[in-house]
């Protein structure tokens, strides 16, 4: 029995903390003209207010923030609603979606200052279903920066809050410029930039689109402290602004972005925004990668093969040397053509081509072989290079580098002969099994080939961030099945070069 409780233990502690994010009140619901006092006697910007609430569908109604403390110079009061938009504003007669008193969306949040006991915000739902929310109250002493004080861009005077949106499989993320402490000047003094600002994120688990998930995420991103534990910092690219950061699309990772700004000692946390690079409940299909019958049967025939290969091929050479040639031709023919079916055909004219070659001149053909793993591990290598590394952001220094690590690769590779034919069939058959594993969990693997392909293909990608989400359990469990098959089949083919079959001889010389 003891041993039991011991290891559940460590498992419900972490379901303790995880959900402990979020304070355990009552889902309030909310109906038309209702009125929600919000206490905010002991909401600072390290325990903030949170609640859970409902707005009931095409409902307007009035937050009162009451019992504010007197050290409390003012307030970000945000509403992070799941997957559907909604309007907060200072004013009841102007709840338009563009209006200069109001802010739209599902991570919004607006600033009052505290000068009278009671400070009435108001929301409306215009949506036909009822709407899932976080309220979130932050206060702030008068010796922090502003967020969005120094608001030149966006609709209200001061913008607290940070803009997420898509384009081009790229996710841009924006917020205003802070300003200095109300303490130290009573109107915005944004000259010579003198806060700093800083843009962090955070990734969920891959997948989950659960509500409580994504309510939990957002509140390991509301403070200063939380968001210096949990966050990762990025810097901005050179032809960026330092008020943006452009992410590479991760389809289905839920990934939380918030601003700190930053004056002398003293920092501010911006509202943190959020996307699942898709809408899993109002566009269900966003989400999915292989969208179409052909693309799904063609990940589906990708399995077979590479399994076959694993598992038979060291009965047929031609067989096994043929798949790194045709899956490399067809990856790089759907990033250029954008279909699948046009993909697989440039593939087997890439088989073609390397057949015709190997035949008329061997070493030629054991070259182009070579090049399917020199392209593998270099678009590998370009996902390690930090992201402050100014060279690779020049487009032409980037494609130089690329080949040239490419090419020296090609060479080494088939210098060794015999024995780097073992090592491309194993590495391309086991991901060639484990590739549409990946698409089908919905790990990162896939992204080693995709994020190339992007830099290739999207215009504007250049500005983009490619830095992947932490290693999460479905990522460990697709390397290792990679590697284990990997090994499994390189064992085969060396024990059939031990018993004498010489099993990777150039096709040409057969």
């Amino acid at each position: 029995m003891s041993r039991i409780f011991l290891e559940a233990l460590p498992i419900f502690l972490v379901l303790v903390v995880g959900y402990s994010a979020v304070e355990t009140f009552s889902n309030t619901l909310l109906s038309d003209g209702s009125v929600l006092q919000v206490q905010l006697t002991n909401a600072t910007d390290i325990a903030p207010y949170k609640r859970r609430i409902t707005i009931a569908p095409s409902t307007n109604a009035t937050f009162e923030l009451i019992n504010v403390s007197s050290e409390a110079s003012f307030i970000i009061f945000q509403i992070h609603t799941y997957q559907y938009n909604v309007t907060l504003s200072y004013n009841k007669y102007n709840m338009n979606k563009v209006s200069n008193e109001s802010v739209f969306g599902s991570n919004i949040g607006l600033l009052t200052r505290q000068t009278k006991n009671v400070t009435n915000l108001y929301v409306r739902n215009v949506n036909v279903k009822s709407v899932d929310a976080l309220l979130i109250a932050v206060a702030y002493n008068d010796k922090v920066p502003v967020p969005g004080g120094c608001n030149m861009e966006f609709n209200t005077e001061i913008a607290p809050y940070t803009k997420v949106y898509m384009q081009n499989v790229m996710v841009f993320v924006d917020v205003q410029p802070a300003s200095v402490p109300f303490k130290d000047s009573k109107t915005p003094i944004c000259k010579n930039d003198p806060v700093e600002l800083e843009i962090y994120w955070m990734s969920l688990t891959e997948q989950d689109f659960s509500v409580d998930s994504y309510f939990v995420g957002i509140s390991n991103m509301l403070t200063v402290d939380s968001i210096m534990e949990n966050g990762q910092k990025i810097e901005p690219r050179n032809a960026t602004s330092w008020m943006r950061r452009v992410f590479s699309a991760y389809i289905g990772i839920g990934t939380v972005y918030v601003a700190v700004a930053t004056y002398k000692d003293y920092s501010a946390a911006y509202v943190p925004a959020f996307t699942y690079a898709c809408s899993p409940i109002i566009e269900p299909e966003s989400c999915e990668m292989l969208s179409t019958t052909l693309s799904k049967f063609i990940s589906a025939g990708c399995f077979i093969l590479g399994l076959l290969s694993i598992l038979l091929g060291h009965v047929s050479t031609k067989f096994n040397m043929t798949l790194p040639v045709l899956f490399t031709g067809t990856v790089f023919g759907y990033g250029f053509t954008d279909d699948i079916g046009i993909g697989l055909l440039i593939g087997m004219a890439f088989v073609m081509v390397w057949l015709i070659c190997n035949t008329c001149n061997p070493i030629i053909g054991q070259c182009l072989f070579a090049l399917t793993l020199g392209l593998l591990f270099t678009s590998i290598i370009s996902l390690q290079v930090p992201n402050s590394f100014t060279l690779i952001q020049d487009d032409a220094v980037y494609w130089i580098s690329f080949a040239f690590i490419t090419i020296c690769l090609s060479l080494v590779t088939s210098l060794c002969n015999f024995v780097s034919h073992v090592y491309v069939c194993s590495i391309f058959s086991s991901l060639m099994v484990v590739l549409p594993l990946d698409y089908w969990i919905g790990s990162t693997l896939k992204y080693i080939v995709i994020n190339v392909l992007r830099r290739a293909t999207v215009k504007g990608f250049d500005m983009a961030i490619v830095q992947l989400p932490p290693l999460q359990a479905k990522d460990i469990t697709m390397i290792v099945l990679w590697v284990f098959l990997a090994i499994y089949h390189n064992l085969a083919q060396c024990y059939k070069m031990i018993r004498g079959h010489n099993a990777y001889t150039p096709i040409g010389v057969e």
